[in-house]
């Protein structure tokens, strides 16, 4: 099956929906993504529009929001999904305490510093949610968080 990604960006000099169906047209996205990062007003955030939504509101059941620090050249992502397991946040076996990666930009929540991830592996887990229609990478490490 071919997923299709909706992302959500919020940024002083771009906004979304973007969606994305294909390899490149995740990339073109990742690229407009990471090139706001400085300017993010709330974290960029991704579904798979195909997966079912649920409740009164209609929520999607899964979803990744990521911060990104270009100047150090990293990413952090947050994670739940469709089976409820809790929220995750990536892991790398690497502190970044110079990288300022917020979990939830308008609460000034940050990642651990041990959530920085290179933007490459982003760009990877990023893929393989799409190609796996929104289900965790198995990519990057994880940790549980303790809220979205």
């Amino acid at each position: 099956m071919t997923y299709t990604v909706r992302f959500g960006l919020q940024a002083k000099a771009d906004r979304g929906p973007i969606i994305a169906r294909t390899r490149e047209e995740i990339d073109a996205a990742l690229d407009r993504i990471i090139a706001v990062a400085p300017a993010f007003n709330h974290n960029p955030s991704a579904i798979v529009v195909e997966r079912p939504l649920f409740g009164p509101l209609q929520l999607p059941d899964h979803g990744i929001k990521i911060d990104i620090d270009p100047t150090c050249g990293v990413a952090a992502i947050a994670y739940v999904g469709p089976d409820f397991d809790g929220s995750w946040v990536t892991k790398s076996d690497q502190s970044r305490s110079e990288a300022i990666l917020q979990r939830d930009i308008a609460s000034e929540t940050p990642f651990p510093a041990d959530a920085a991830i290179t933007l490459a592996l982003l760009r990877a887990a990023v893929h393989e949610f799409h190609q796996t229609g929104g289900r965790r990478p198995t990519c990057v490490g994880w940790q549980s968080a303790d809220g979205w």
